[in-house]
């Protein structure tokens, strides 16, 4: 009888570990990925921020404007914010949020630009990337 409660101790120490090592091997698996996508968004964040420094200057007309917004998968809107005009335009994404203070992996990128009542740049874009459940 012994005998039998020290193989079964020790089995049981073997499945133990096991379930433990795969745990945690998931978890880190998780958080890997977590971490490929958040550098995933400020990579494109940062991409998006550079391309629209360098195609979106002073002057550029509605056209080239609403077509930038297109070739980065961002719906373009043409509104009148009190007494300026914006091309205004968002997507969401997922990233991986900061663990203080954020509920999930969401996330936004915007893109904002002050324009004239034609559509024409009048000063440079402004590229907002952020988590969604933050406080």
């Amino acid at each position: 009888m012994r005998r039998l409660l020290k193989r079964l101790g020790k089995l049981l120490a073997i499945v133990l570990i096991c379930v433990l090592g795969w745990l945690g091997l998931d978890r880190y698996r998780a958080w890997t990925a977590c971490k490929l996508r958040g550098a995933e968004f400020h990579h494109r964040a940062d991409l998006l921020k550079r391309d629209a420094d360098q195609r979106l200057r002073i002057g550029t007309k509605k056209s080239e404007v609403a077509q930038f917004f297109a070739e980065h998968g961002i719906p373009v809107e043409f509104v009148e914010m009190g007494n300026e005009f914006v091309a205004t335009g968002q997507i969401y994404t997922t990233g991986c949020a900061p663990a203080f203070a954020c509920g999930s992996d969401r996330a936004l990128l915007g893109l904002r630009i002050e324009v004239d009542p034609q559509g024409t740049v009048k000063s440079k874009p402004q590229v907002v990337p952020m988590y969604t459940d933050c406080l």
